[in-house]
């Protein structure tokens, strides 16, 4: 039985999987509502410039610790070595049951969504979707609802799955494929925006502001800030899943901070062009008000009139096909690199014969998606996984200080710049992140304007891990027992 992955990856596949990872559909949306709470182009255009320097900065970190470590599991391996086994195992079972697998369901279910502008889906009565299932000190979950979309989001996890299960190189090469169409076709649409909108666009739009934006100040001000980041930061993530496949990548001590670093870069470049295009056409009043959060369809029927919908939707179904493939590639490596540790399935850690995959972790990862996406709704699995995801990447950050402190003289192939402020400035911004979303989590529960505690429902879900974790341990034990008293027997 096979158990070890080969490095295939060069710098090409392994950059087009951090864009891939990060430009989804976030990009489409979030301006939107980020506009509704700012009121201001300037700070909007502000805030993805400051975002895109955090992410710029939190990726600058994690290449210290992947040039160090350049293992299959990323993440998960770094834990492993900076805060011991059962940390480790923690980040692992939180990327497996929301992170990683809710990161694939969310964006499947997206994809679903603009597949239904073509097709008609199929649903239940309204009385069905309505039906809650009730979990207990939590809330409410609605697991008939939009049954038609997440059936489309099954087949499409399902049909991806089996992709990368004939062989990384084949999803490597769909990955670079996609996240280099994508990007042309953002750059295009960017592009129609500036040239064929000229007669209705105009540069003054960048410096527009409504009367609600001028009328914030002081902490009504930071709030705004606050809310609109937060919207950016979704847009954001991804960034850190290249990680995970560091073992499969060829000379990794150069080309993981090399992709990370290139890739990080044309994420932020594509995206403050993107907010450059969609203020052009829509000063900061309109793109605030766009039905259902649809910009870029917005954006593109104004210039080019009603095909822009139908051209759209179809660059976001194959942006978050794109996303989607690069989530089930890099993720299903982490629980490959538990299950090494005997701390998971023991049957994840197999590498199929023929197409060298670790076909067994992703056939897991793919049925535990399966069962996110048809047992909650999107908004739950996308609250879950931004929550847990960013309490992950405070505890990256402050591993590089551990092992800085730990190890000085240990080779550093890769050193953080602006060490220690750099990475500090992130740790700041990220534990921001996590307290307002908390907060703002339970008073949106205590005033019933949400279900169900999102956030406490994620970590719960990462602490039911703690039973898998000891019953794990204790059949190693007991192997171990087994394989001494054998030993002494046939001495």
């Amino acid at each position: 039985m096979q158990t070890h992955l080969k490095r295939a990856l060069t710098l090409y596949p392994t950059t087009a999987i951090v864009v891939g990872s990060v430009v989804g559909s976030g990009i489409f949306t979030a301006p939107v509502d980020m506009a509704r709470v700012l009121g201001s182009a300037p700070l909007l255009l502000g805030v993805w410039v400051v975002t895109g320097v955090i992410t710029l900065i939190g990726a600058l970190t994690q290449c210290e610790l992947a040039a160090q470590m350049p293992r299959t599991g990323g993440l998960y391996e770094y834990f492993r070595e900076i805060y011991g086994e059962k940390t480790s195992f923690f980040y692992g079972w939180a990327n497996f049951m929301i992170a990683g697998s809710g990161a694939i369901a969310a964006i499947a279910i997206i994809f679903a969504k603009y597949f239904g502008e073509f097709v008609t889906l199929p649903h239940l009565s309204g009385e069905w979707e309505k039906i809650p299932w009730h979990l207990p000190y939590l809330g409410d979950i609605f697991p008939y609802a939009n049954i038609g979309g997440k059936t489309v989001a099954g087949i499409i996890i399902i049909f991806l799955t089996i992709i990368n299960i004939r062989g990384v190189k084949v999803g490597a090469m769909l990955q670079s494929f996609s996240t280099t169409s994508k990007v042309l076709a953002l750059l295009i649409v960017s592009g129609v925006a500036f040239i064929a909108g000229s007669h209705i666009g105009s540069a003054s739009n960048w410096s527009s502001v409504t009367q609600a934006g001028e009328s914030l100040s002081g902490w009504t001000l930071v709030g705004a800030i606050g809310a609109a980041i937060t919207g950016a930061f979704w847009a954001y993530d991804g960034w850190g899943n290249v990680a995970y496949i560091g073992g499969e990548v060829k000379e990794p001590a150069k080309t993981l901070p090399r992709a990370i670093i290139l890739g990080t870069l044309i994420f932020i470049s594509l995206y403050i062009i993107i907010n450059l295009a969609y203020l052009y056409i829509l000063p900061i009043g309109k793109l605030a008000t766009v039905p259902d959060d649809r910009l870029a369809s917005e954006m593109v029927t104004a210039v080019i009139g009603g095909a822009g919908g139908a051209l759209v939707a179809g660059l976001i179904m194959l942006s978050t096909f794109d996303t989607t493939n690069s989530s089930i590639l890099t993720n299903a490596r982490v629980y490959y690199a538990m299950s090494h540790d005997k701390v998971f399935s023991p049957k994840a850690r197999e590498v199929h014969p023929k197409f060298q995959t670790p076909h067994i972790s992703l056939a897991i990862q793919g049925v535990w998606a399966l069962i996110l996406l048809f047992s909650g709704s999107f908004g739950l699995i996308l609250d879950m996984y931004v929550f847990v995801n960013w309490l992950l990447y405070v505890m990256m950050a402050l591993g590089v200080f551990v092992l800085r402190k730990r190890e000085p003289h240990r080779e550093r192939p890769f050193k953080v710049p602006g060490y220690p402020i750099l990475p500090a400035i992130f740790v700041l911004f990220a534990t921001s992140y996590l307290i307002v979303t908390l907060v703002k989590d339970i008073n949106g529960y205590n005033e019933g304007t949400q279900p169900i505690i999102s956030s406490l429902t994620g970590l719960a879900l990462v602490f039911a891990g703690l039973p898998f974790y000891y019953f794990w341990k204790c059949k190693q034990k007991n192997e171990k027992t087994e394989a001494y008293e054998t030993k002494r027997d046939d001495s």
